[in-house]
């Protein structure tokens, strides 16, 4: 995908979802967060809070993205078991509601966060993405797998590209707490000790955040296109391990061994060599150094810093980001001073054509610098930027040349700010972003 595209992630508040919006923009892309929360990571950067349940908010939050990366959903497998209705609503709807509004806003991919847990009722001595898939006794499974199974009815129904992406367990910085290496480092630095479901004998495939992000930023590379890959860790780890790790970490503590969970993933030796050969990706992170790095972060966020931006940069940086969408769409703007020159009476004190040329020297500048900033999808930028660089060359032709052309200056002046103040307010209500969260949003 082209540097600069823009790109919606679901769930971009999130664990996962926060590391892969520093990966987009560290690689020069325009990340949109759509979250159900406000971004404690990115607070200048684009956020629309909605539910997945609301399609046309689905469809708002897309308009203008080049790409989705659909991350969002219930992950934590203990809320799955105990409210699977609910899980149903977060991962099986959302996820329709996701290919369907991309379907609509004519996105160009989809990427989708599945899980290794889809191998959880296969038996082979080697799982690879192309290998057939056994009925999953889980209800998590089954939710993921039906998102997997929309991408490829999406795919051949309507020709929407997608790539799956089967995620090992992923651990790191703003982990959620309830999470296995998280709550495990949770009680050793409280003093209490670790719990441990069966023997402890079930492997995972762990994989660092900030690795498991960069594969997913990879995988909107064209390579991808209706691929599935593996994005796990270089190693099988059992949890019985991950809490001898934790101790070795942190200091001694003790481990209880408690039943375990109906339905749980054994563990499967997962093979990630496509990702490998095809998007260039290998985990960097060893799951100990991982942990190492997990323990530290916890114990800095313990003593949180704030930093406060102040309220005129907030609005500032707000207005700029909103207003750009009015700039960009050259041929609307072009034609509205086209039509509020002409409405000037002719014999006003105020010369209509001279107006009028003013109009058009300021809007030469807004339209150059909204082209670069307008999130339209490229081939709309291109396209609308044509059509306004026509209207305003036929204008600036036709147009009798004024004697005075700073007469109506002014005038011409309020007609701009006015036009892109409207542009602000269409933008504004069309995301359907409150005043106050507009104003602030930039600063959290």
């Amino acid at each position: 995908m082209l540097r600069g595209s823009s790109v919606l992630v679901t769930g971009g508040s999130g664990f996962i979802g926060s590391h892969v919006v520093d990966r987009l923009l560290a690689a020069g892309h325009r990340p949109r967060i759509f979250d159900v929360r406000p971004s404690p990571y990115h607070p200048d950067v684009d956020a629309v809070e909605g539910d997945l349940d609301d399609l046309e908010g689905v469809c708002a939050a897309l308009r203008g993205c080049d790409a989705v990366i659909h991350l969002a959903a219930s992950a934590d497998v203990n809320e799955v078991f105990a409210d699977p209705v609910d899980a149903e609503r977060r991962n099986v709807r959302g996820t329709l509601h996701v290919l369907e509004a991309a379907r609509r806003c004519d996105v160009g991919r989809v990427v989708y966060a599945s899980t290794i847990w889809t191998y959880s009722d296969t038996t082979a001595d080697r799982h690879e993405e192309s290998m057939p898939l056994s009925p999953p006794a889980h209800f998590y499974t089954s939710t993921k797998l039906a998102g997997e199974l929309y991408c490829h009815s999406y795919a051949e129904l309507y020709g929407l590209e997608y790539t799956i992406l089967r995620f090992g367990i992923p651990y790191g910085p703003r982990a959620r707490p309830a999470a296995v290496v998280p709550a495990m480092v949770g009680r050793a630095l409280a003093g209490e000790p670790l719990t441990v479901a069966g023997d402890g004998s079930q492997s995972r495939r762990f994989v660092y955040v900030e690795d498991l992000a960069a594969g997913v930023v990879r995988a909107l590379d064209p390579v991808a296109v209706n691929r599935t890959y593996n994005l796990v860790g270089d190693r099988d780890v059992t949890i019985r391990e991950v809490a001898e790790t934790v101790c070795a970490v942190v200091g001694d503590a003790e481990i209880d061994f408690v039943p375990g969970r109906t339905g749980d993933f054994a563990g499967a030796p997962v093979c990630g060599e496509r990702a490998a050969e095809e998007l260039g990706w290998r985990p960097t992170t060893a799951f100990e150094d991982g942990v190492r790095r997990y323990v530290a972060w916890r114990q800095e966020a313990a003593t949180p810093v704030v930093v406060t931006v102040p309220a005129r940069e907030r609005v500032v940086t707000a207005l700029m980001r909103r207003s750009a969408w009015a700039l960009g769409w050259a041929l609307v703007t072009a034609v509205l001073f086209v039509g509020l020159a002409v409405l000037i009476p002719l014999d006003s004190d105020l010369n209509r054509y001279n107006t009028f040329f003013s109009v058009l020297l300021l809007l030469l500048p807004l339209w150059l610098a909204g082209g670069f900033r307008w999130e339209e999808p490229t081939a709309s930028r291109l396209r609308a930027g044509l059509w306004g660089a026509a209207v305003v060359s036929l204008a600036l032709a036709l147009v009798p040349w004024p004697a005075a052309v700073d007469v109506g200056s002014g005038h011409a002046t309020l007609l701009v700010l006015l036009a892109v103040a409207a542009g602000g307010a269409e933008r504004l209500v069309e995301t359907r972003i409150a005043l106050p969260t507009w104003l602030g949003a930039s600063g959290g």
